[in-house]
């Protein structure tokens, strides 16, 4: 069944690449057609390009399955500007259901010798490529089980990442915690922005050392001198 689906796609295929070629061949027949044709393609760019720019805003969107992912749909052509968004992101998030809430979000091991806090959120670029990364899948999709057809995985959308939002305890603290945002590029790690931290700092104390007093003989009081 599934030869025979694959079959049926390539045939499709490859009637759409005939049509497209007759197309183009009938357009070239005729500089007439040649210029009516570059100039409605010449239209359709412009129409898209000034559509992008000026119309088209900037998107975050929420996973229906993994509600601690989010994609970027349509970034715009900043860093900057794309790590800002995604910092108010956090800290509104952060505001709106962490704090305050500190122990709903508290997790131990079966022990209890371990604890951490369990708040994180991942952004992804936006992507709709069917052969390629495909994050648009896990809008509302959870990654395939592992069968023979099985080809949307989490891991394989790695590159796409563009940050991670991190809440976790200070050193030797199941109090005090910080957070941070780890921002990526291409799975490797470019920047890491501590956006709030509650970790306790311990203050170096530098005492003073007590001025020597010299007296008329050129020697420090107190000071004892051997007799030889």
């Amino acid at each position: 069944m599934e030869i025979i689906l694959v079959l049926f796609l390539i045939a499709i295929l490859c009637l759409f690449f005939y049509l497209i070629f007759k197309i183009i061949y009938w357009i070239c027949e005729k500089k007439t057609r040649s210029i009516w044709a570059l100039s409605i393609v010449g239209m359709w760019i412009l129409v898209i390009i000034i559509n992008f720019i000026f119309f088209t805003k900037m998107e975050f969107i929420q996973s229906k399955v993994y509600k601690n992912m989010y994609l970027i749909k349509n970034p715009i052509n900043n860093r900057d500007s794309i790590q800002s968004s995604i910092k108010q992101i956090c800290l509104q998030k952060m505001n709106n259901e962490f704090l305050g809430n500190e122990k709903k979000y508290k997790n131990y091991n079966s022990d209890s010798t371990s604890v951490w806090l369990n708040y994180d959120f991942d952004f992804y670029n936006y992507s709709d490529n069917w052969l390629g990364s495909n994050t648009a899948h896990f809008i509302e999709n959870e990654e395939d089980d592992g069968g023979p057809t099985s080809i949307h995985f989490l891991s394989e959308i790695q590159n796409e990442k563009l940050a991670s939002f991190r809440i976790n305890y200070c050193k030797n603290d199941t109090i005090n915690y910080y957070a941070s945002i780890t921002y990526h590029n291409k799975e490797r790690e470019i920047k890491t922005d501590t956006i709030i931290n509650k970790c306790l700092k311990i203050s170096k104390i530098i005492v003073p050392k007590k001025p020597q007093i010299i007296g008329e003989s050129g020697i420090a009081k107190g000071m004892v001198i051997e007799k030889q």
